[in-house]
């Protein structure tokens, strides 16, 4: 007989705890700009300025969510890549109207003569723009530029602006970019402005500033005198008398205040305290949050977070006062933190006095103290934006978090095709629901804690592909409830090849244990018992019990945890190994919407056999349920549909072995509408061809650029097979592993070898899947030209998407579009396709 929803009700329909308190809201459904990055207060209390990464300034009423265009600089602004407008500050008289000189706007942003052509060199811009108060606009041939910077790459620009109370204007520069560049553009004061935050009078007061004595250069000033780009140039400014290195023999540039930072995105001056907060992003070690003083090395390259690097060594004389941050994170939270600001509102009265930040890769919203001599703990918010419903551009990231003179906490959020229109989202917190018991054992779940039998009503099934789990051995089952208030099964809606659809209340539950010997008949430690349940809407969370030494009950976790424990080879001790107890919100990095929360629980995984202690026989677990009526279809031939392979099945194609294994250890992030910047697709059903791993380029920052991600017939230059080899930093997954999988990895490497020199080659356009829910994948024949233009028609002929592309497999995500047919037009140079696409 099925238990009733939520195992009889111990669980909540949403998560419990003040994580699960909070959510983001479509506040502004109306307020749809393309990639929106910055909002600032313009003029009344329901008037802003959000910037767009194109290079569109909008003033936008959120009282009415009405918008319009005030500044237009598409036509100057480089947009592809990280580049495009990052950041606008107004000037702190603008408003009053006894300074008409300081009716002005700042604008950072990436220049290049022909803005629409594809190419890492560029200029780095800030320029100020006047504002006509007839026209309401800001007047794009008003542009004076302050700073032209020739920058080799369109990465690590930087931008974060601030005027400070001293009136003067603080700029954030990033490194340049790449790893070659950052050899002669950080922990340097003589050549360019680089890897620093620079502080300059705008308004030239002769009192407190003197004039620019030395022009910012460049050793590679011969690549830009060879093309049709302008001049390297600084003006419009005065230096502060008392920036911490001045020069009065101009030997080296005086702009700064401080120097050693990465890609600093984000700034924000805190009035209150008089103190200047930059968030860094990372490379592939930690994501840094510094507080700034005059003078500070922030000790980039040399140091990430509390690392040395890898590549740089410290220099010998150190320039300024060498300062680590104040708080860093590793790869299992994120990898680009975002900035925001302190919440001092009175709206959530439990983030007063916190910083509020974002993750644009995880899309995490967390918080730590920002109280002086307090204890800085990383608080999680919420585990993934993407987990409420919203409809939200292709690959989404959190673009900008923005603390409202209101008390409200805004967070713009983009997509990886930055001419989709992007959200506007709002922070809301709901009731805070209580934890279910402490106590393994007073769930009802286990009716014996030795043995680990269970309650009637609890199904127990196993998976034909596992997870890598550091070794551990994992025992599963699941509860599909009744109907609320009756005892009547309800049904999951089967799908042969996608995800299946689970009643909500549904639980699943996973027993980890640990063999401590490598011995196959050693003994085993219990470790935790894992929840996850399928709440409101479909929504899922998940919640760990700690088992305790003696392997008697488990504890309910608030947070993660971390054990050791001894391993013995032969009864003699061989090594000790750490296990890592995930807290809440690292649960959802994995269960995460764009997967459908649960994971394994599918056709390919299932279509196999399972002892069924109340049949006292093994039978199909496809057969099972579906004879149990707990699937909505009857299978009676199993056989007929996929089934996914374990790496030991040595009789079978060790393709289709290390396919099933990607889609079980790697496919929930790696999948169409994952992971930002990253278009790898692992699931089991898509063609090899389609996956954008064979001879593709790498993408992530912990990657070596130089590598493609797997060579056929060389696994030794395979980024992918090199990075989940790896123990270090750099190793895949991020999250939940602290042992490589030997058997794996010397497979992974076996398969790579063995692959012909075309592999992966695809000599014709595809469609993929088609019908689809909205989500297509394209692949564009390796014979035709690089650049793909895409457009999607109505069939009345109206344009309902376009965009370019220069990959061939190409992620379109078209479910903003009502269900029906469209028309799909491809064209590549002389070539073109015209096909017909299907959303259901």
């Amino acid at each position: 007989m099925p238990l009733a929803p939520y195992l009889n009700g111990i669980f909540t329909e949403t998560a419990p705890g003040e994580v699960g308190s909070w959510e983001v809201v479509d506040a502004y459904p109306d307020i749809r700009l393309p990639s929106p990055l910055r909002i600032i207060p313009f003029q009344g209390e329901d008037s802003h300025l959000v910037l767009s990464k194109l290079g569109l300034v909008y003033e936008v009423d959120f009282s009415t969510q009405e918008s319009r265009v005030i500044l237009d600089i598409t036509d100057r602004s480089f947009k592809l890549g990280e580049a495009g407008t990052t950041s606008i500050v107004l000037h702190p008289d603008f408003g009053n109207a006894a300074a008409p000189d300081k009716q002005v706007m700042f604008v950072f942003y990436r220049h290049k003569p022909n803005p629409d052509d594809w190419s890492e060199l560029g200029f780095n811009r800030l320029s100020k723009f006047s504002y006509n108060s007839l026209t309401r606009t800001f007047d794009p041939s008003s542009e004076e530029i302050l700073i032209q910077q020739y920058d080799r790459a369109t990465w690590h620009n930087g931008g974060g602006m601030f005027f400070g109370p001293d009136g003067f204007l603080y700029v954030s520069l990033g490194d340049e970019g790449f790893e070659e560049h950052q050899m002669t553009s950080t922990q340097r004061l003589d050549l360019s402005l680089f890897s620093g935050i620079i502080r300059i009078d705008v308004d030239n007061d002769p009192t407190r500033s003197h004039p620019i004595r030395r022009q910012p250069n460049a050793i590679w000033e011969s690549e830009w005198k060879s093309t049709d780009f302008e001049d390297n140039y600084s003006q419009g400014y005065s230096i502060p008398n008392d920036n911490p290195w001045l020069s009065p023999d101009g030997s080296h540039l005086e702009e700064f205040y401080a120097i050693g930072v990465r890609s600093p995105y984000s700034t924000y001056y805190d009035t209150m305290e008089d103190e200047i907060w930059l968030l860094d992003v990372g490379s592939d070690k930690r994501e840094e949050i510094n507080k700034v003083s005059r003078g500070d090395n922030l000790q980039w390259p040399y140091k990430e977070g509390e690392l040395d690097s890898d590549i740089h060594t410290k220099p010998a004389d150190i320039i300024g006062n060498e300062k680590a941050p104040l708080f860093y994170y590793d790869r299992s939270v994120g990898s680009a933190v975002i900035g925001g600001g302190i919440y001092r509102g009175s709206t959530f009265p439990s983030l007063f006095g916190k910083f509020i930040m974002a993750d644009f890769i995880q899309n995490k919203i967390m918080a730590i103290s920002a109280v002086a001599g307090q204890a800085s703990e990383l608080e999680i918010l919420i585990p993934k934006i993407t987990s409420f419903g919203i409809d939200l551009p292709e690959k989404p990231g959190t673009s900008g978090v923005h603390i409202m003179d209101n008390g409200d906490i805004l967070f713009s959020v983009i997509g990886e095709d930055h001419t989709q229109l992007g959200k506007i989202l709002k922070l809301k917190q709901n009731v805070i629901l209580p934890d279910p018991p402490a106590k393994l054992s007073e769930l009802g779940v286990f009716r014996d804690m030795e043995t680990l039998e269970t309650e009637d009503g609890i199904i127990p099934y196993s998976v034909n592909a596992p997870l890598w789990s550091d070794r551990a051995i994992k025992y599963r089952w699941m509860s599909i409830p009744s109907e609320a208030g009756s005892a009547e099964q309800q049904q999951i809606l089967f799908n042969g090849n996608e995800s299946w659809t689970f009643p909500e209340g549904s639980v699943f539950i996973k027993h980890f244990e640990l063999p401590l010997s490598t011995d196959d008949s050693g003994p085993t430690a219990r470790l935790e018992t894992r929840f996850f349940i399928v709440g409101t809407n479909g929504v899922g969370y998940g919640l760990t019990y700690q088992w305790n030494e003696d392997g008697t009950d488990a504890t309910l976790l608030t947070v993660g945890d971390q054990r050791q424990f001894d391993i013995t080879e032969g009864g003699q001790f061989a090594y000790t190994q750490t296990w890592d107890y995930p807290s809440r919100d690292q649960c959802l990095s994995c269960h995460n919407n764009n997967a459908n929360y649960v994971l394994g629980v599918n056709t390919h995984q299932l279509n196999g056999s399972q002892f069924y202690h109340d049949l006292g026989l093994e039978m199909n677990q496809l057969e099972y349920l579906s004879d149990n009526s707990i699937l909505n279809v009857n299978i009676n031939d199993p056989s007929i549909f996929p089934k996914s392979y374990n790496l030991n099945e040595e009789d079978i194609d060790l393709e289709l072995r290390i396919r099933s294994y990607l889609d079980s250890n790697c496919a929930s992030c790696h999948r169409l509408g994952g992971i930002p910047d990253v278009s790898m697709d692992l699931r089991r059903t898509i063609p090899l061809g389609f996956t954008g791993t064979i001879n593709a380029p790498t993408q992530s920052l912990a990657s070596d650029q130089a590598r493609v991600i797997i060579q056929p017939g060389d696994h030794s230059v395979s980024e992918f097979w090199i990075r989940d080899d790896s123990e270090s930093e750099n190793m895949m997954p991020p999250l939940a592993r602290n042992l490589r999988d030997e058997q794996y990895v010397a497979l992974l490497a076996e398969w790579i070898d063995g692959l012909p020199e075309d592999a992966g080659v695809v000599n014709e356009f595809i469609v993929f899947p088609n019908p689809s829910n909205g989500n297509f994948l394209i692949r564009i024949s390796d014979e035709w030209q690089e650049m793909t233009t895409v457009i999607v028609y109505s069939v009345t002929g109206e344009r309902m998407f376009e965009a370019d592309y220069a990959e061939r497999t190409i992620s379109l995500q078209l479910s903003n579009l009502s269900s029906g047919t469209y028309i799909l037009h491809v064209k590549s140079g002389e070539q073109e396709i015209i096909d017909k696409l299907v959303i259901q």
